[in-house]
C-alpha cells in the first residue's frame, strides 16, 4: 500500500472518530454521528492537487451534502413528493460529473448523502438541525485536512514524485523488455505500456498542479523550485524513454546479427530504471555517491563495449549498424544525465538553480477544467456518456428502492449504496466494479463471521472496526475488491456495537449487497449502455490532432532555431495526454462483452500507430532540441507537409492533400540517401574534422530514419481511417 494513500485513510479515520469520542463524553452521540457522516461525505473530493481545487471540492461537498439531506429528510415520509424529488436529485448530482475526476467525486458525495439521508427518518424540526452537524462535520474535516495539508504539504508531493519514479522505472523496464528481437508477446507487452502510459500522464497531472500552483504563491521558496526542477527532469526521462531512434521492424533486420548490442542497451535501460526505484522508494534517503558511481561505471563499460565495436564495424561492412547503435546509446546517455541530475538534485542542491520556465509559460501547462453552464448544457443530449449514464443510474436506483419499499428490506438504502458505489458510464467498468464488489463483501462477510465467533468482546470490536475503516479508505481507489471487503467489516464491526444479532446484520449486508449489484449490472448492460468502440473514434481524433500539433512545433523549432518555446512543452504535454486518453479508452474496450468488441484488432493497430508517430516525434524532437542542427531544407519542409495531411486525412475522412506529392517525397528520398553516403563516405576518409562529418552524419541518419518513419505511419493512418480503407 503507498504512503500517501495509508495517510489519506489515517487522516479520515481520525477526523469522523473524533467527533465520536467527543460527543460520547458529552451524551450528545446523534451529533458525533451526523459530524462523521459530514466527514464521509466531503472526504472523497479530497484528492491530490492544488489547495485552492481541494479546498473548492470539499466546500461544494459540504454544500451539496447538507442540501441534499434537507431536501430527503422532508421528503421522505411523503411518497408523492419524495419520487420526484428523489428522481431529480440523482439525475442532478450525476450530471456534476461532466466538469472532470473531482466533480465525479463531488457528484457521489450527494449521491451517498441522498442515500444516507434515507437510512434516518428524523422529525422535521429534527431534519435541518441534523444536516447542519453534517455541514459541520464536513467543516471539521475541511480544516483538519488543512493542517495536515501545511504540516505535511512537502511529504504529499514527495509521495507522489515517489510514485512516478517507480512507474517511469516499471516503463523503461517494459521498453527494455519491447527492444528484444526475439519477443513473442509484444502485443501484450505493448499493451501494459499503453496502460503504464496512462496512469504516469494522470500522476504528472497532479504533479504539474501541485508545484506550478505553489511556485506561483511560494515564488522563491527553494522546496517549491527544486521539486519543481525534479519533476521537468521526471518529464524528460519519460520523454527519453518514449523516443525510439529506429522503429522495432527496422531495428529486428538491422540487428539480427548483432543481439549483443541490444542487450546491452538493455541492460544500461534496466540500471537507469533501477535507480529510479532507488529514488522511489526512498525519496528521503541521503544517497551515498557509491549508489551514483555505479551509475558511472555501468556508462563506462557500454561505451568501452561500443568502442571495441566501432574499431571493427567499417571494416566489416557495419557503418549503419554503428550509426544506428550510436544513436541509441547517445539517447541513453541524456537519460543517464537526466537521473544523475536528479541524483545532484537531491544530494546537493543549494537552491541557486534557475528554473528557466517563466510563470505565465508555466501557468499554460496547466489544464483548467470548463466550469461554464455551456459545459452541462452540451452535455445533455443522449451522445454524451455522463447524460446516459445519469439516467441509466437514476432509473435503477428509484427501481432499487422500490424493491426495497417492495419486500420490506431491513436497510433497502444499502441497496442504493451499493448501486451508486457500482454504476460508471461504461459497462466494462461498471461490470468490474460488480464483481469486485460482491467478491469483497464475501470475503469481508466470511472474515466477519469468523471474527464474531472467535471473539466476544466489544473493545475488540471497535478496534476491529477502526482498523477496517482506515484500510478501506486507503485502498478504494487502488484495489476496490479489497476495499468492499473492508468496508464490509466496518460496517459489520459498527452495528455489533449497536446490535447484538450480528449474524443477522451479515446476512442483510450480503443479500442487499447481491441485489444491488444486480441491478447495477442489469442497467450498465441493458439501459442505454456506453460502449467504448462508440466513443473511442473521439479519442482516437484528439490524439491524432495532438500529435499534429506535436509535429508542427517540432517543424517550427528545427526551421527558426529559437530558443524552446512554452507553446512546444504545452503541445509535448497534449499529444501524451491524449495518447494515455486513447489508451484508456482502447483498455476499456478490450474489457467489454466479445460481442461488443467490433474492429478490436483494427482499433489496436490504430492505438499502436499513434504510439509510434509519437515515439518518433519525441526522438526527432529531442535530437533536434539537444544539437546542433543545420538549416531546414526543402525536403525537410516537403516530407513534413505530407505527414500533416496524412493526419488530417485521418482527422477528417477525407482528401486534404489534393495534389499528388509522391514525385517530391521521391526527391527528398534521394537527396537524403545520396548526401548519407555522401558523409559515410566522408566519414571513413577525413582524418581532420571527422567530428564535424560525424555530427552532420548522424543528423542525416536521424532525419532520413525519423522522416520516412513519419511518413509510413502517417499514410498507415490515414490508410485505416479514412473512407477509402
Amino acid at each position: 500500500m503507498k504512503t500517501a494513500e495509508f495517510s489519506r485513510g489515517i487522516r479520515f479515520a481520525v477526523a469522523a472518530i473524533l467527533p465520536l469520542l467527543v460527543t460520547a463524553q458529552l451524551g450528545e452521540i446523534q451529533i458525533g454521528i451526523a459530524m462523521a457522516v459530514g466527514v464521509l461525505l466531503t472526504s472523497p473530493s479530497d484528492v491530490p492537487g492544488s489547495l485552492q481545487r481541494r479546498v473548492v471540492g470539499v466546500a461544494f461537498s459540504i454544500v451539496i451534502a447538507v442540501l441534499a439531506t434537507i431536501i430527503t429528510g422532508f421528503t421522505l415520509a411523503h411518497p408523492m413528493f419524495f419520487i420526484p424529488v428523489l428522481v431529480l436529485q440523482i439525475f442532478l448530482y450525476s450530471m456534476i460529473s461532466v466538469f472532470g475526476f473531482r466533480a465525479s467525486l463531488i457528484s457521489f458525495s450527494g449521491l451517498l448523502a441522498v442515500v444516507l439521508s434515507m437510512a434516518q427518518v428524523s422529525a422535521e424540526g429534527g431534519v435541518v438541525i441534523h444536516a447542519l452537524w453534517i455541514g459541520v462535520g464536513g467543516l471539521w474535516y475541511l480544516l483538519f485536512t488543512l493542517l495536515f495539508h501545511y504540516l505535511l504539504r512537502r511529504r504529499e508531493t514527495d509521495n507522489l514524485l515517489g510514485e512516478v519514479f517507480e512507474l517511469t522505472a516499471e516503463y523503461l523496464e517494459v521498453r527494455s523488455r519491447l527492444m528484444s528481437l526475439k519477443s513473442k508477446n509484444r502485443k501484450e507487452l505493448e499493451k501494459e505500456l499503453f496502460s503504464l502510459q496512462t496512469t504516469i500522464n494522470e500522476k504528472h497531472e497532479i504533479i504539474r498542479e501541485m508545484v506550478i500552483t505553489r511556485r506561483k504563491k511560494f515564488g522563491r521558496s527553494g522546496m517549491v523550485r527544486k521539486r519543481l526542477l525534479i519533476f521537468i527532469e521526471l518529464v524528460d526521462i519519460l520523454e527519453l524513454g518514449m523516443a525510439n531512434p529506429v522503429d522495432f521492424s527496422k531495428m529486428s533486420k538491422l540487428f539480427v546479427s548483432h543481439e549483443d548490442k541490444i542487450a546491452l542497451i538493455q541492460d544500461w535501460n534496466m540500471a537507469l530504471a533501477a535507480h529510479l526505484r532507488i529514488f522511489g522508494h526512498g525519496f528521503w534517503h541521503k544517497f551515498s555517491r557509491a549508489e551514483e558511481d555505479s551509475l558511472h561505471d555501468k556508462r563506462r563499460e557500454v561505451w568501452k563495449k561500443f568502442q571495441d565495436f566501432e574499431a571493427v564495424a567499417n571494416r566489416s561492412g557495419d557503418e549503419e549498424v554503428l550509426l544506428v547503435f550510436r544513436n541509441f546509446l547517445t539517447f541513453k546517455e541524456k537519460q543517464h544525465q537526466k537521473v544523475l541530475s536528479v541524483y545532484r538534485l537531491m544530494r546537493e542542491w543549494k537552491g541557486d538553480e534557475k528554473i528557466k520556465l517563466k510563470s505565465k509559460d508555466a501557468a499554460k501547462l496547466l489544464t483548467t477544467p470548463d466550469y461554464s453552464l455551456k459545459t452541462l448544457q452540451d452535455n445533455l443530449d443522449l451522445k454524451s456518456p455522463i447524460f446516459r449514464h445519469s439516467i441509466r443510474l437514476t432509473v435503477v436506483m428509484v427501481l432499487g428502492y422500490f424493491v426495497g419499499e417492495y419486500f420490506a428490506v431491513q436497510n433497502a438504502y444499502w441497496i442504493l449504496l451499493t448501486i451508486a458505489v457500482i454504476m460508471r458510464p461504461g459497462y466494462a467498468l461498471t461490470r468490474d466494479r460488480f464483481k469486485q464488489r460482491l467478491y469483497g463483501t464475501l470475503i469481508g462477510g466470511a472474515v466477519a463471521v469468523t471474527l464474531v465467533f472467535l471473539i466476544r468482546n466489544q473493545v475488540a470490536y471497535g478496534i476491529l472496526a477502526v482498523i477496517s475503516l482506515v484500510l478501506a479508505h486507503s485502498m478504494i481507489q487502488r484495489n476496490y475488491k479489497t476495499a468492499a471487503a473492508f468496508i464490509t467489516l466496518n460496517v459489520i464491526f459498527v452495528y455489533s456495537l449497536l446490535r447484538p444479532n450480528v449474524l443477522e446484520v451479515i446476512e442483510y449486508r450480503v443479500l442487499d449487497t447481491f441485489v444491488g449489484a444486480g441491478l447495477a449490472f442489469l442497467g450498465a448492460k441493458f439501459l442505454w449502455p456506453t460502449w467504448e468502440y462508440t466513443t473511442i473514434k473521439n479519442f482516437i481524433d484528439g490524439s491524432l490532432r495532438a500529435n499534429l500539433d506535436f509535429i508542427k512545433e517540432i517543424e517550427a523549432f528545427y526551421t527558426y532555431k529559437s530558443s524552446l518555446p512554452a507553446s512546444y512543452r504545452l503541445a509535448r504535454k497534449k499529444a501524451f495526454l491524449a495518447m494515455g486518453d486513447l489508451n484508456a479508452a482502447f483498455q476499456r474496450m478490450t474489457q467489454e462483452s466479445k460481442t461488443d468488441k467490433i474492429h478490436l484488432g483494427k482499433t489496436f493497430r490504430i492505438v499502436s500507430l499513434n504510439q509510434e508517430f509519437l515515439s518518433a516525434s519525441v526522438s526527432l524532437g529531442i535530437f533536434i532540441r539537444s544539437h546542433t542542427t543545420t538549416k531546414a531544407s526543402d525536403h525537410f519542409v516537403n516530407y513534413v507537409s505530407v505527414i500533416k495531411a496524412n493526419l488530417l486525412n485521418s482527422v477528417e475522412n477525407e482528401d486534404i492533400l489534393k495534389e499528388d506529392r509522391s514525385e517530391e517525397i521521391g526527391e527528398a528520398e534521394i537527396f537524403y540517401e545520396n548526401l548519407y553516403r555522401e558523409l559515410l563516405d566522408l566519414d571513413r576518409n577525413e582524418s581532420s574534422g571527422k567530428e564535424g562529418v560525424r555530427e552532420r552524419l548522424q543528423e542525416v541518419q536521424i532525419l532520413m530514419d525519423r522522416l520516412k518513419w513519419l511518413l509510413e505511419v502517417s499514410e498507415g493512418l490515414a490508410k485505416i481511417l479514412t473512407k477509402k480503407a
